[in-house]
């Protein structure tokens, strides 16, 4: 293991109105593995102070005074160096590619009162249902042993077997932001013509997920996302009301559309490998 971690990171909003820092996954390895103290010091200077790191929430807090004296505001990006129980921050001025997941919640703030996992269950949960009552049963669904190789669903449809594979992306934040922000795994994500992204967006004033779906084959998605520096994928589309104007716009579709889709890409599979 590397005794330090050196990483830049562009502050948002909610980070300088509340005086903390997060700390994304790749960062943490060096850090208590439980909430406790740590040191903070700003580069060059002889500011050093004890700071309280929670690790449920994976933020340093009591930041305030250390903003305040690097005079930064949202969007202002920090060189940030962790050792273990020391963190030296510098601010800089260089853009970068923001990469953390921290960006793709809700200003911190989980408004469901759920685990990303829940969450991620609950997404999964409702495209199973839709399948299988939309269908009428004319298709099953399954979900893997193994949950980490990038599919959440395999779909199929009755006394035919060339499934369809799917990752499931729900997100809680889409109405409040009006950007719908999905984040795939580079190291399990492989571009294939039976493997899709479904992406959903939870409405809070019907407490129910919005009626358009996205349906994105993977080799689209491989064309139309930015590629992060650590590798991963990021889609981000513009939303307003449930509805998207811009590139993915035909990607949005009906639970009917689904289900229709679904077994169309199944039946032109079915009638090649004849």
């Amino acid at each position: 293991m590397n005794n330090t971690i050196t990483y830049q990171r562009k502050l948002i909003e909610v980070e300088t109105r509340l005086g903390f820092l997060y700390i994304p996954a790749k960062a943490r390895e060096l850090l208590p593995k439980h909430s406790d103290e740590v040191t903070i010091i700003i580069k060059n200077t002889n500011n050093s102070q004890t700071k309280k790191y929670n690790t449920d929430y994976n933020r340093i807090f009591g930041m305030t005074s250390f903003y305040n004296e690097l005079n930064v505001t949202a969007g202002d990006i920090l060189t940030v160096e962790i050792s273990e129980k020391l963190i030296i921050i510098d601010i800089i001025e260089v853009e970068v590619i923001e990469d953390s997941e921290e960006s793709e919640k809700e200003n911190f703030i989980d408004t469901s009162g759920l685990s990303s996992q829940s969450k991620g269950n609950i997404g999964e949960d409702r495209v199973k249902e839709i399948i299988l009552l939309y269908s009428q049963g004319l298709l099953n669904v399954y979900k893997p042993v193994i949950d980490d190789r990038g599919i959440d669903l395999i779909v199929l449809k009755e006394k035919i077997y060339n499934p369809i594979y799917i990752q499931v992306k729900t997100r809680f934040n889409v109405h409040k932001r009006n950007r719908m922000i999905l984040t795939i795994n580079g190291s399990t994500f492989k571009e294939h013509h039976s493997y899709y992204i479904v992406g959903l967006s939870f409405n809070p004033h019907k407490m129910e997920m919005d009626e358009q779906i996205l349906f994105l084959p993977s080799k689209d998605a491989v064309k139309l996302a930015s590629r992060l520096s650590n590798g991963d994928y990021r889609i981000t589309i513009s939303m307003a009301n449930g509805k998207t104007t811009g590139k993915y716009k035909k990607y949005f579709i009906s639970k009917e559309e689904f289900i229709n889709r679904l077994i169309e890409r199944i039946d032109q599979v079915n009638e090649i490998i004849k």
